[in-house]
């Protein structure tokens, strides 16, 4: 397994990460945490050395913790093999609608959300904390870097991080100025081929200030894998269930377009390799973290992790396309 700078942070990781979202259940289905541990040992035994999580990763229970009580017992024992990055600012509460959950991301709360991480993960000492991607009238940028600085001083947490939501544009304003004085040291974005916002509006403050940058949804939160079509049916777990076919059938006709990357003579034998590829074929993403379910959903998702990044050219022909769907 390759490794990158974390940016700044004297920090080496694993060029593909592992996610923990689906750990929780309610999001793409069931989960079971048995496996959800068996997912992180192999990623271990693989080179993997960046996991990703947050408090309210336990959307099935309707309640924050299960995914970081599932990390914790995975890598007990094994703490040093590990990079470990959570959030805060979040709060499942326990309503049905698990969307209306409780956001609080001030710097008290900041302290509070630490304390109950460290609990759930068993550890000393987060080394990525992010504030977990919020609406810009939410934010508060002063009060809760300053909260997140406190806690690096005390050596509860080694780096500090941002997560932006869906759109970049909402909360850039705020973050850039502590990303430019050094702050704020890595950042988390949504990068997909389906997602070309992240390229065009963000690429050019990373390559200037050298931030870290970890990609999450590199797999479009499956409308990359090949894994179903436009008219399959959904579980009532699964988020696809509550999306318009149209929505779905647009996206997936998107992707069908990046067939093209698919090459098994470079190694990358489906879809869903040629995504999390094209991710890292960017130099300046120090890891992709792909959230995989099973022990085999895994190893599909690393199966072209020895694949030579994409050239310039298959890049610009990337971007051709991706300009299109502005005209449309």
């Amino acid at each position: 397994m390759r490794t990158r700078p974390l940016g700044r942070t004297g920090i080496d990781v694993s060029v593909y990460g592992l996610g923990t979202w689906a750990m929780g259940g309610g999001v793409y289905g069931a989960a079971d945490d048995a496996e959800s541990e068996r997912v992180i040992r192999r990623a271990e035994e693989l080179g993997v050395s960046l996991i990703d999580t947050a408090p309210m990763y336990g959307i099935a229970d309707r309640r924050d913790g299960r995914a970081e009580r599932i990390v914790g017992r995975a890598i007990a024992g094994r703490r040093d093999r590990w990079t470990v990055a959570t959030k805060y600012g979040r709060r499942l509460n326990g309503a049905d609608d698990w969307e209306a959950m409780d956001c609080d991301f001030s710097a008290a709360n900041c302290r509070r959300s630490v304390e109950q991480s460290l609990g759930r993960l068993g550890v000393d000492e987060i080394d990525i904390l992010f504030v977990h991607s919020p609406f810009r009238e939410d934010f508060d940028a002063d009060d809760a870097f300053a909260g997140m600085q406190r806690l690096k001083e005390e050596g509860k947490i080694r780096a500090i991080g941002f997560s932006f939501l869906e759109s970049i544009a909402d909360t850039l304003p705020l973050v850039r100025p502590y990303v430019e004085s050094g702050v704020v040291e890595v950042l988390q974005v949504k990068q997909s081929l389906l997602t070309p916002e992240t390229d065009r509006l963000l690429r050019p403050l990373v390559l200037g200030t050298g931030v870290a940058v970890v990609a999450r949804e590199a797999l479009a939160r499956g409308f990359l894998t090949a894994s179903f079509g436009p008219d399959d049916p959904f579980g009532p777990d699964d988020w696809k269930s509550r999306l318009d076919r149209s929505l779905i059938r647009r996206e997936l006709g998107r992707a069908a377009q990046f067939d093209f990357l698919i090459d098994s003579n470079r190694g990358v034998q489906g879809l869903a390799e040629a995504a999390l590829n094209w991710v890292v074929s960017h130099p300046e993403v120090s890891s992709v973290i792909p959230g995989p379910r099973t022990v085999a959903e895994l190893e599909q998702c690393l199966s072209a992790v020895d694949a030579a990044p994409y050239d310039e050219a298959t890049m610009e022909r990337v971007e051709a396309i991706r300009s299109k769907w502005d005209e449309a």
